[in-house]
């Protein structure tokens, strides 16, 4: 096997050291500078890297000790060699290593490892063939008069007589001792035994981090109870403590996440300092020393955090994730109270007047309406950090009570009732030009939309809305919506110059034409796109000659994007993505989105993830943007006053960062994936589509060893537990995928997959529900697996549906009415089912099940064909291969057996069966069959086998022959798959991506 291409799995290790970042992704560790990224000379078999410590002789020089589970290997490291870092010393032990740190003051390079029993190994690295190879000796092995189980510890001291150990066992306790004083020397094993100095009742769960920052007397503990607890140290010096009740003591608990908080760092920053928190929540919260909650930010989009650095000299934090990520933040616009408030622009003289609505009318001045219905205008005066400037009335504005004000490239419109003004602002003279004031509707005038320069869309209380047309407001058309308790429009887009859309406050969006009557005609409705309430956002991403594709988002953390039909008018859903806002409210550009959570306005970037939060007031607050070059600034009203806030959305731009990792795959298991190849195009691209636990189907592509995601689909609203794919053609030979895929919720999803762009379209989603009556059940039963064969003469498609009740459903569906499925019918197998395939060219239909069986049905499940025992457990992995004579049948599962049987195609009698029930020492997940054919080589038939263990095997079918190939890091391996008999693909919570040597 040769060197892995692709690895995304969780990172577990991160330290900042000398303008330096070092990180692990997996069982992978890299040392990153500001323009170097290096990937270090080692890897760990399978066990992931858990931390690092440094040793600096110099700027330049020194030696990093990196840790896996029990094993340990020691780097050199010169900074003015091309190859940086060489190995020198690899060791192993016999308990998990919890931390370890190096003693500076002592003679020598000495360093010291805890294991997870409050087991303190010494040991001394002697370097014998200068600057190769050398050894480690043992100076000492310590241990406490407690055998607690650690999940953490922390190492503080540079001399091994004053090191104190503080580490958090499961029952939310701190422990504290220190390698001084023995109680006892076992001389069998000459070890030495400390006594406790200290044990601490801390958090009701387990403690998963411990920081203390000495100078600032401060401890600070995370634990799964969701919280963080501040303690107070005696003294800032170690040989000063007392281990009385007064030398570590509580001040207060803080409680900001909504999951297990993982790890915690104390950070300084300007004389003060602050504590930084991450949890399973994916947020990160900033605190101050007094437990004044800062800043509460997400931070690895929905994944969660693991580890966290702080860099105090360029004020960046870093944080990795259980997706791979190493992202980088810098929070010095937090961290500087001055920066990170609002200020409030300055108000009227008079108490009783106040700003109502506010709008940009351009990059330097902003317009806004008062109580007293008055227009105002400030022009702002730019600033280190914000716009100032003063209000100033607008002349000769005709007073009238005004409910709504729209702007739009210096045309201001204000509405009351049945009144209409329609004023004109030149930037270069100031002056405002009135260009039309009177009445136009018959009530209170509920919104007014800027369709274009010329182009105005107004409507009223009563549903009655007009197009109108020029300085003069010509009346262009007009409609009626239909009546119902809010009948007016809540956002318009002018998709051509014949089609308008709209969307109405009661959540219906609908299609007019405008033809050459000044009716304009219905021509479509889709209701209740967002629920009860109207569209925010509509923007048009593209047209052709027959499409137009829409974006819109509302009341609801989803994005739709539509398809507009011009020849028919048919319009449609064509895909949805999930976006952590509650309500959506802006797209200022392309991968954008401004909204609210809670009382905070938030921006938030599909590559970002969350940019911006401000805590103004909620959703209904009056508020306008401006962004330009990646500055955002906010305008918004609270308790009557208009406060200014300035946001740099590049979380990088106020100081350096280091190179970092970003990827794009699951947030919790990948259950599934599948390849899928345009072998009829010039450009042989291979797609990758997987889907997990995090509700989400991803199409992905890896090309030149690397890993890029295109799209994602967010149909399902829980877990995805399989999915198949079927290739079809289009009648103009485009060539289109359809994805199938079932999970939790017995939900049935069914998408369209345009490989160009590629672009996915949402056909159907169903509840397959069923019980042994053939009635509807209420009970949502997962749906395990499924398998799709076409009908020849038909075209129909009968789709195989494994759920976890025992059903096997056999459902028709058609492409030309994709909302509709049909039962055909159902057995039950009284029987968990694990696995399901369709062989197309047998008539043979094979379940796997969590008893060991394995069935063969026809295609009708009318006829049991087949009933086999395999294995004494759960079979969760199936392949087969089809010879015209003998079936191949790969079956592995729970028993740790991998069993190889061959099955007579006419009788489905078994000719031989062979079992493995060596290889894997765990439960078997993975495997994949595939025949090979060399020169002058008979066909043979292989299998690669992925286990729990992580050990990946080959298996010579014919010869009998195994190798173990290698290993992985992935934990909880649900499947493999091969390309090209080149690239295997290692899937679960992570992908593997390695190169096969050739054979």
């Amino acid at each position: 096997m040769t060197e892995c291409q692709t690895l995304l799995t969780e990172s577990l290790g991160l330290s900042i050291s000398q303008k330096s970042l070092i990180t692990a992704i997996g069982n992978q560790s890299f040392f990153i500078t500001e323009n170097r990224k290096t990937r270090l000379p080692h890897e760990f078999r399978f066990k992931k890297v858990h931390g690092f410590t440094f040793s600096q002789k110099c700027e330049s020089t020194g030696v990093l000790l990196l840790y896996a589970e029990n094993e340990f290997c020691l780097f050199r490291y010169d900074n003015t060699e091309n190859e940086i870092f060489k190995l020198i010393y690899e060791g192993e032990t016999k308990d998990w290593i919890n931390a370890a740190i190096f003693l500076k003051d002592e003679i020598g390079c000495q360093f010291v490892l805890h294991m997870a029993h409050s087991a303190l190994l010494r040991l001394q690295y002697n370097d014998l063939n200068n600057g190769s190879f050398g050894d480690c000796s043992i100076l000492e092995l310590a241990c406490c008069t407690d055998y607690s189980m650690l999940y953490h510890t922390s190492l503080c001291g540079n001399c091994y007589n004053e090191l104190i150990i503080l580490s958090g066992n499961c029952c939310g306790e701190i422990i504290i001792w220190q390698p001084h004083d023995s109680v006892d020397l076992n001389t069998t094993t000459c070890t030495k035994t400390y006594p406790l100095c200290l044990r601490l009742k801390a958090h009701n769960g387990v403690i998963f981090s411990i920081d203390l920052n000495l100078a600032a007397r401060l401890l600070v503990t995370t634990s799964d109870d969701r919280s963080l607890k501040f303690w107070q140290l005696e003294s800032e010096s170690i040989r000063d403590w007392k281990y009385d009740a007064g030398s570590v003591r509580p001040l207060f608990s803080c409680f900001g996440h909504t999951a297990r908080v993982i790890c915690a760092t104390i950070a300084e920053y300007d004389g003060q300092v602050y504590v930084i928190s991450g949890g399973e929540d994916s947020h990160i919260c900033v605190w101050s020393q007094s437990g004044e909650m800062l800043f509460k930010r997400r931070q690895q989009f929905g994944s969660p955090i693991w580890r966290l650095s702080f860099d105090h000299i360029t004020t960046t934090l870093y944080c990795t994730g259980s997706t791979g990520n190493v992202l980088a933040y810098n929070l010095k616009s937090i961290l500087n109270a001055r920066q990170s408030q609002s200020t409030q622009l300055i108000p009227f003289d008079s108490e009783t007047e106040f700003m109502k609505n506010i709008k940009y009318l351009n990059s330097s001045a902003i317009i806004a309406l008062s109580s007293r219905n008055r227009l105002f205008l400030m022009k702002q005066q730019q600033s280190k950090s914000h716009n100032i400037g003063n209000w100033e009335l607008v002349p000769d504005f005709p007073k009238y009570k005004c409910t709504l004000l729209a702007v739009c490239d210096g045309m201001i419109a204000t509405c009351g009732y049945k009144r209409v003004t329609l004023l004109k602002y030149t930037e270069k003279t100031e002056q405002f030009d009135q260009l039309y004031d009177g009445t136009k509707l018959e009530g209170l005038i509920q919104s007014f939309h800027f369709l274009s320069k010329d182009l105005y869309l107004m409507s009223d209380e009563y549903g009655n809305c007009i197009l109108l047309k020029g300085q003069n407001m010509d009346v262009e058309g007009h409609m009626k919506i239909s009546n119902c308790r809010e009948p007016w429009i809540t956002m318009a887009l002018l998709v051509s110059p014949t089609c308008l859309l709209l969307s109405i406050r009661n959540g219906n969006i609908m299609l007019y034409s405008r033809e050459a009557h000044s009716q304009l005609q219905l021509k479509n409705t889709i209701k209740r796109l967002h629920g009860p309430m109207g569209s925010n956002v509509l923007q048009l991403l593209k047209t052709d000659e027959k499409y137009a594709y829409i974006l819109s988002a509302g009341h609801e953390p989803v994005i739709k994007y539509l398809r507009l039909c011009f020849t028919n008018y048919d319009l449609t859903v064509d895909q949805r993505e999930c976006v952590p806002l509650s309500w959506i409210e802006a797209l200022p550009k392309s991968d954008v989105l401004i909204g609210f959570n809670d009382n905070h306005l938030v921006a938030w970037s599909r590559k970002n993830d969350v940019l911006f939060q401000l805590q103004c007031g909620g959703g209904h607050r009056c508020w306008d943007y401006q962004l330009n070059n990646e500055q955002l600034d906010i305008i918004y009203v609270k308790q009557k006053h208009v406060f200014h806030h300035r946001a740099i959305l590049d979380n990088n731009r106020s100081g350096y960062s280091l190179q970092a990792f970003q990827n794009c795959w699951h947030m919790r298991s990948c259950n599934i994936m599948q390849l899928l190849k345009r072998t009829n195009d010039d450009d042989d691209q291979t797609y990758i589509v997987s889907a997990g636990d995090d509700n989400i189907i991803k199409i992905s592509q890896f090309t030149n060893q690397s890993f890029n995601q295109c799209t994602e689909l967010h149909t399902h609203i829980s877990s995805v537990r399989h999915l198949t794919s079927y290739p079809i053609k289009l009648e103009n030979g485009v060539s289109h995928w359809l994805l199938f895929s079932v999970g939790g919720r017995s939900q049935l999803c069914i998408n369209q997959l345009d490989p160009s762009g590629p672009v996915v379209r949402e056909l159907c989603t169903h509840t397959i529900r069923t019980n042994i009556d053939g009635k509807k059940s209420l009970v949502d039963a997962r749906l395990m697996s499924i398998s799709i064969l076409r009908h020849a003469e038909t075209g129909d498609f009968h789709l195989y549906v494994a759920s976890a009740d025992g059903k096997i459903i056999m459902l028709r569906w058609q492409l030309e009415n994709p909302s509709q499925v049909y039962l055909i019918r159902f057995i039950d197998i009284k029987r968990c089912p694990l696995q399901l395939k369709i062989l197309m060219n047998t008539n043979l239909l094979l379940i796997t099940t969590t008893n060991g069986m394995l069935y063969g049905f026809d295609q009708t499940l009318s006829l049991k064909r087949l009933e086999l025992k395999l294995h004494s457990a759960g079979i969760n992995a199936l392949e087969t291969l089809d010879d015209g004579f003998i079936l191949h049948v790969l079956t592995s599962g729970d028993d740790e057996i991998i069993k190889h049987t061959t099955l007579n195609m006419s009788n489905m009698t078994v000719q031989r069966s062979t079992e493995f029930p060596g290889l894997h020492n765990a439960q078997i997940n993975a495997l994949i069959l595939h025949s090979t054919k060399g020169v002058g080589r008979a066909v043979e038939l292989y299998a690669y086998t992925c286990s729990i263990d992580k050990q990946i095997y080959m298996v010579n079918l014919t010869t009998l022959q195994y190798t173990r190939i290698g290993y992985t890091c992935i934990s909880d391996i649900k499947g493999l798959l091969l390309d090209k008999n080149r690239y295997l693909y290692i899937y679960g919570c992570g992908l593997q991506v390695i190169t096969l040597e050739n054979k």
